[in-house]
């Protein structure tokens, strides 16, 4: 899996052929064809191998609950072989159906633990009822895809723990709609 994740950080999901994979690996090709059908399996595979089952942090808040997992992905993104081969990702999803899918599949895992962290911020009462969570969700994620992507600038835990609070703050409930005076 590692093998397969270093070829794709560097030089492209299309790099991660069989033959490339068990070149850098030691393991025979054979035995490659025995456990993969082709290599978008082997690669889809290999992310997996990367995503531990996580349960979002329950701190009591949604900043610290949100500020724990940004940070963790910040880290994993400047500081993993996953984290070099997500542009890979990104631009072999533009172009093949597979890796789309692969795609698709890792954003969602992400998108479904922000997610669960904002409607437990709901219950909770931090967050307006009226906002809707998926889209609250992209608003702690999104930009932290773009700097890494896009604009190539540090995500480093002093802009990560700026840019939680500045949502959080936008996420709050209005005065008055807790029921205060009733």
């Amino acid at each position: 899996m590692e093998a397969t994740l270093e070829l794709a950080a560097e030089s492209g999901l299309s790099a991660c052929t069989f033959e490339a994979v068990s070149e850098r690996s030691g393991i025979a090709r054979s035995t490659l064809y025995r456990h993969w059908k082709n290599s978008s399996e082997l690669v889809a595979d290999a992310i997996k191998s990367q995503s531990i089952e996580r349960v979002a942090a329950d701190t009591g808040t949604l900043r610290d609950d949100m500020l724990h997992w940004m940070l963790e992905l910040g880290r994993a993104l400047e500081g993993s072989t996953w984290g070099a081969m997500v542009p890979q990702l990104v631009a072999a999803a533009s172009t093949d159906p597979n890796m789309e899918a692969i795609q698709r599949r890792n954003s969602e895992y992400h998108r479904n633990i922000d997610i669960e962290i904002v409607e437990r911020a709901k219950r909770r009462g931090e967050v307006d009822e009226g906002i809707d969570s998926y889209h609250a969700a992209v608003m702690f994620t999104a930009p932290i895809f773009y700097r890494y992507l896009l604009s190539r600038q540090p995500i480093d835990a002093r802009w990560i723990t700026s840019h939680v609070d500045r949502t959080v703050a936008l996420l709050r409930p209005a005065r008055g709609s807790l029921g205060e005076g009733a």
